[in-house]
């Protein structure tokens, strides 16, 4: 990890530039934590709007390293899903010894520190499949609501390096309406639930009331068989599991819809409905 007095910190960039004292905030974060401060750290001084930004890069090894090794479960599990948020809207592949696109402006430090900053990021990232592991079992003791236990799905995704997944979990935590995006005519379609099923419309139904909608038809296999892989391609047996895990009704209920299939509200083609919702975010 980047040492908390290495210069290089004033070189980094957070939401409002150079962030002087971000440094001594993380260590003041080890020394006392505090819900208050992490919550500052992360989504005032690391990450902004779905942004990450050059010192998100150098913070959140710290910050990973803070959760394996907090005392209450709880605060874990909640932190996690609070990492997973940010984690999720990195768009970059997580090959070692390469430089983040948020440094390609950054002249101030060698390229040679800044693979060494996104490797220790790399690093941090490979302990969470272990950690999410072993803290299911907390987040739902802990997490009583279903929407907060999307969190740690989400932070189950990232760990995988399934960030697409994640951001699901994420932008439709609550489940109540879905935007997909045709792949053969880009065009958004609005899928809402009617009951434990999902229907498709072609306009928002919040202003246009007197719409039939389309019934998805859902995938077959209401339970998906896993076999322990985690991979973009299998998104529906893995989700299932971990949501079963965790004991997400709601979202059991619907998966087989989310999984299923409709016709394009614009051009009638077949869509396949997960697929579209992930072209939405």
């Amino acid at each position: 990890m980047l040492a908390l007095h290495d210069a290089a910190w004033q070189q980094l960039n957070g939401p409002y530039g150079i962030d002087d004292t971000l440094p001594e905030a993380l260590a003041l974060l080890k020394k006392d934590w505090s819900d208050d401060l992490l919550d500052e750290i992360i989504w005032e001084r690391i990450y902004h709007q779905n942004t990450l930004y050059e010192n998100t890069f150098a913070a959140v090894p710290y910050l990973i390293d803070l959760a394996a090794g907090l005392p209450d479960p709880a605060l874990q599990v909640e932190t996690l899903g609070s990492l997973a948020v940010l984690i999720s809207e990195d768009g970059n592949a997580p090959v070692p010894d390469t430089i983040p696109a948020e440094f390609s402006h950054n002249t101030a430090i060698p390229p040679a520190l800044v693979r060494e900053i996104y490797n220790a990021y790399i690093q941090a990232l490979q302990r969470l499949p272990a950690l999410c592991t072993a803290l299911l079992p907390a987040a739902l003791q802990y997490m009583v609501e279903e929407t907060d236990r999307n969190y740690f799905l989400a932070a189950i995704a990232v760990a995988h390096d399934q960030r697409a997944f994640a951001r699901f979990c994420i932008r439709y935590e609550s489940g109540d309406e879905y935007i997909g995006i045709c792949a053969a005519c880009n065009k958004e379609s609005y899928i809402w639930p009617d009951g434990n099923q999902l229907r498709v419309y072609a306009q928002d139904p919040v202003f246009h009331k007197d719409q039939q909608g389309e019934v998805i038809v859902p995938h077959p296999e209401k339970v998906p068989a896993w076999d322990g892989t985690i991979t973009d391609t299998n998104m529906r047996n893995w989700g299932y599991h971990y949501a079963a895990q965790l004991k997400m009704t709601s979202v059991m209920e619907r998966w087989p819809y989310l999984f299923g299939t409709c016709s394009c509200s614009g051009c009638g083609k077949p869509m396949q409905v997960f697929g579209s919702i992930l072209a939405s975010i």
